[in-house]
C-alpha cells in the first residue's frame, strides 16, 4: 500500500485552467492543485474559478479598464456571480509579470504562477492586500497554501 499515489484533494467545484499565449508551457496541474486547496478558505458553493494566462499587453488593457490604472499587474481577480449563487470567478495571471518575479524573487516559474493562481483564489476568499497589514496576512496565507499543497 505504501505504494499508492496519495488520494486526489476533493475539489468542489470546476476548476479550468486556459492560456491566452499560443503554445505557452507551464505546469497547470501545479498551479490547479494549489488553488483547489487555497479554495478552502471560500465558505460558499463554487460553480467555476478559471485562470487565464495573458501577456502584458493583454494585462495592460485589462488594468486600465477595470482597475483605471497604468501598465501591467501579476493578477487580477474577477467576482462573475451574483450574491446568494455558487461562486464563479475568473482570475487572470500576466505569464511576462509571473517570469520577471521569479526571477526577483530566484524561485522557479511554475511556483510563481501558482502563487499568483492562489492569491486570486484567497481574492475570491474574500481576503485583501491595500494594506501593509493585509498584505502580510496574504502573503502568509499564500505561503501555507503552497507548503501544504504543493512543496
Amino acid at each position: 500500500m505504501a505504494d499508492q499515489p496519495p488520494p486526489r484533494r476533493r475539489v468542489r467545484g470546476n476548476f479550468e485552467f486556459l492560456s491566452d499565449i499560443p503554445g505557452a508551457r507551464v505546469r497547470k496541474d501545479f498551479a490547479l492543485d494549489c488553488a483547489v486547496r487555497a479554495a478552502s478558505k471560500i465558505r460558499r458553493p463554487i460553480a467555476e474559478i478559471r485562470f487565464v494566462l495573458v501577456g502584458d499587453r493583454k494585462m495592460s488593457a485589462l488594468h486600465k479598464k477595470f482597475m483605471s490604472l497604468s501598465g501591467t499587474t501579476d493578477v487580477l481577480t474577477f467576482e462573475l456571480s451574483a450574491p446568494r449563487e455558487p461562486l464563479e470567478g475568473e482570475i487572470y495571471i500576466c505569464l511576462d509579470q509571473a517570469r520577471r518575479q521569479a526571477r526577483d524573487y530566484r524561485v522557479p516559474l511554475y511556483q510563481e504562477i501558482a502563487r499568483l493562481a492562489t492569491h486570486g483564489v484567497l481574492h475570491l476568499a474574500g481576503y485583501d492586500d491595500l494594506t501593509d497589514a493585509q498584505r502580510v496576512k496574504m502573503r502568509r496565507m499564500e505561503d501555507l497554501t503552497l507548503a501544504g499543497a504543493c512543496a
